[in-house]
């Protein structure tokens, strides 16, 4: 529990800064792009303004490909960098924190 404390007190300014934005929305486009999204896909959203986002893992591949098949709606958390992007100034191949399904 003693260490529990400092540990948390090194980490809270941390967590704090930790924001992340959501450019949600229908997946337009996925793409096989190996190369970029450490073996992942890469898929726009009708939120990313024209940007290809990388998801974090197979099962993200798989459920933005669900996505696209259903006509679904996904949620996609993306590290806002301290502030510095948006979901209108994304990067090309922007790496996804998570991503959700809307039923």
């Amino acid at each position: 529990m003693k260490a529990l404390l400092p540990a948390l007190l090194i980490l809270f300014p941390v967590l704090a800064n930790a924001a992340d934005i959501n450019c949600k929305g229908k997946v337009t486009w996925v793409m096989d792009y190996p190369q970029q999204c450490s073996g992942n896909t890469a898929f726009k959203t009708s939120g990313s303004n024209g940007k290809w986002i990388c998801p974090p893992s197979d099962k993200s591949n798989a459920i933005v490909l669900a996505a696209l098949a259903a006509d679904k709606s996904v949620e996609v958390y993306i590290d806002d960098k301290n502030g510095s992007i948006s979901c209108s100034s994304l990067p090309h191949y922007v790496s996804a924190r998570y991503v959700i399904i809307n039923p």
